[in-house]
């Protein structure tokens, strides 16, 4: 709030408290303090100092396991940044910082526009929490806004539970691991015993530990696949799940009903609420993923003779893949350059294992191993994404044909009862309500997010759940993880190529055999991006004239419109069939500035599918104004 009664004043000199991650100092001041091409907004001199602190020993955590120390090193590093049109440099010392303070002195930090956008509005707490741009503003993801979301949460916490406790992780983003000790420290301020992990951990760990634990809820730290400009904080219930109404709704109200952040308050690093999450945890939840295998024995045979290239995206996932991947002896390489720990995601600034071009260095790597499978996961190892060998070359397979492959894999070497089912969401493709409707079990519906796959496997908590999943890599199996899970997609992936292995088939041939039996089905995902202020209206605008027939398609159609809708899948979204049985579904997304229109066809054979596809993507790319 200092920095915002300052914006638009020339010459200001102002301290600056800034709780980063070393490594992204340079990110960090540019995020804070925008530079313009006249060399405005100079960090002309700063000085870090690294406060020294220390967990106390011999506490006990629920599960009996001592504390461990966490312990930095004093260490003085002088800082020297300057900024112009032509240079930008940073020169820094080596070694490892946890926590510094930067004094800077500013001469203009935010432009009109840049103003409006940063303290226009209030970062808006979600339905499973917050994301955003980092940066100045109450419209921005720092310290103060997860601070306000974080006061929110605890006033709910302390009014509905009683001893409440949380468990925190938090990914490679720059600012994550501050943000999630923030998040503790208040936690604890308002009297709530508090789990840090020590390191980088993925989304789906974070869920597993909120049962393991038996903790009331879970906080993760993590913008998932977004730029590095952006930073998110998830909220989970005792449940392990994300949470959901009518949770989320008392939550919201909690975090709304703060008018300022003058009631932040943070405990002493040294206190008796403090945790750091026990190393049991990690090797427990590395066990769980393995329960997602169906036929143990094809990976003891045949996993030596599957060679695999990964990569995390320079996010958490390389570490329990590993573990993996050597526990079952697979033959594989590691996409080096990605597999480093990098908030900047400077091979991948786009870091979503849906987009082609982040699989470039690892087809390099695979040709290098010959490998049969790319396997990626983003920086917070909850989505999978994969390319498989096809007569040499590598072909990506997209989100809804992975769920498509491990639905039939599940349903064709698992005991399927009158009680088994499955849930996909409404934007997935139908292919997989076919095959369980071959099977003569139900396929739910739900509305997009795994939290909402998630709450409808608890509902369903005493029937046969076997497998859920979203088009957009998100794939939850029958494990005590209740989220998306890039580890059990990951080796559930391999199991089928061991299997395939066993059958003397390529990946390819079982692909085929799927299509052949039920038909060729395709989708695709477009989404067209809006941001800036103006960004929520083009949104909308679109959306009514869709709804109100300004945009019309040609090709006769019914139009099924979610907000209609009396049901738990009332939501702003679109859906048209076609006579030919071809589909198109539009809705805004709910964490980004953009719509997504999802395509999807089927037909007798694979051309005819491709041809159909492509006339729809060219139909909504004209009305979007995009070239082909």
């Amino acid at each position: 709030d200092v920095l915002e009664k300052i914006v638009g004043k020339g010459n200001v000199s102002v301290q600056v408290n800034a709780d980063i991650d070393f490594n992204s100092a340079k990110s960090t001041i540019e995020s804070y303090i925008p530079v313009n091409d006249k060399g405005e907004g100079v960090v002309t001199s700063s000085q870090t100092e690294v406060e020294t602190y220390e967990n106390p020993n011999n506490v006990p955590n629920p599960n009996g396991v001592n504390q461990r120390n966490l312990n930095y090193s004093k260490q003085k590093t002088a800082v020297n940044y300057s900024v112009s049109k032509e240079v930008k440099q940073v020169v820094y010392a080596p070694g490892t910082v946890k926590r510094m303070t930067i004094a800077v002195a500013v001469n203009k930090i935010l432009t009109d526009k840049e103003k409006e956008e940063s303290f226009s509005s209030d970062l808006e707490f979600g339905t499973a929490g917050i994301r955003g741009l980092m940066g100045l503003g109450s419209n921005k993801m720092n310290k103060y806004t997860v601070g306000k979301a974080t006061v929110g949460l605890a006033n709910y916490l302390n009014k509905h539970h009683d001893n409440p406790s949380v468990v925190i992780a938090y990914d490679t983003r720059n600012n994550s691991s501050d943000y999630a000790l923030d998040a503790a420290l208040i936690l604890n301020y308002y009297g709530i015993k508090t789990y840090l992990f020590k390191e980088y951990t993925s989304t789906p760990e974070l869920s597993f530990a909120v049962k393991y634990l038996n903790c009331t809820s879970g906080i993760v730290i993590t913008s998932s696949h977004n730029p590095k400009e952006y930073n998110g904080y998830k909220v989970y219930n005792n449940k392990g799940g994300q949470i959901v109404p009518p949770e989320d709704d008392l939550i919201i109200n909690e975090v709304n009903s703060l008018d300022n952040f003058e009631s932040l308050n943070y405990a002493p690093k040294n206190n008796e609420l403090f945790y750091i999450t026990p190393d049991e945890v990690h090797e427990s939840f590395v066990k769980e993923n393995e329960r997602a295998i169906i036929h143990k024995e094809l990976l003891d045979k045949y996993a030596k003779d599957i060679k695999v290239t990964y990569s995390s995206l320079h996010g958490v996932g390389i570490k329990t893949a590993k573990e993996l991947l050597d526990k079952y002896k697979f033959n594989y390489n590691i996409v080096k350059e990605q597999c480093i720990y990098d908030g900047n995601f400077t091979t991948a600034p786009e870091p979503n294992p849906e987009y082609e071009k982040n699989y470039e260095l690892g087809i390099k790597y695979a040709k290098e191993n010959d490998s049969d499978i790319i396997i990626l996961t983003d920086p917070d190892a909850d989505r999978v994404g994969a390319m498989y060998k096809v007569n040499n070359e590598y072909k990506q397979i997209n989100g809804n044909l992975i769920g498509a492959l491990f639905a039939n894999y599940i349903l064709e070497n698992k005991n399927i009862t009158n009680d088994s089912y499955m849930i996909k969401s409404i934007v997935s493709t139908p292919l997989v309500s076919k095959m369980c409707e071959e099977k003569g079990i139900k396929c739910y519906e739900v509305l997009t997010g795994c939290k909402n796959i998630a709450n409808k496997r608890n509902e369903l908590k005493d029937k046969d759940y076997l497998f859920g999943f979203e088009e957009s890599l998100g794939y939850m199996f029958n494990i005590n993880v209740n989220d998306k899970n890039g580890f059990s997609s990951m080796l559930s992936f391999l199991e089928i190529l061991c299997y395939c292995k066993s059958k003397d088939i390529t990946l390819n041939d079982y692909i085929e055999n799927i299509f052949k039996k039920y038909g060729y089905y395709k989708e695709e995902t477009l989404s067209f991006v809006y941001s800036g202020v103006d960004g929520k209206d083009i949104i909308n605008n679109y959306m009514d004239s869709f709804r109100n027939d300004t945009i019309k398609f040609n090709k006769k159609h019914t139009k099924k419109d979610y907000l209609n809708e009396e049901n738990e899948l009332h939501t702003n979204a679109l859906k048209y069939v076609f006579e030919d049985n071809s589909w198109i579904m539009l809705r805004p997304s709910g964490t980004e500035p953009k719509i997504k229109v999802y395509l999807g066809v089927k037909c007798d054979n694979e051309e005819a599918s491709i041809n159909e596809l492509n006339e729809l993507k060219s139909q909504i790319n004209e009305i979007f104004k995009v070239e082909s």
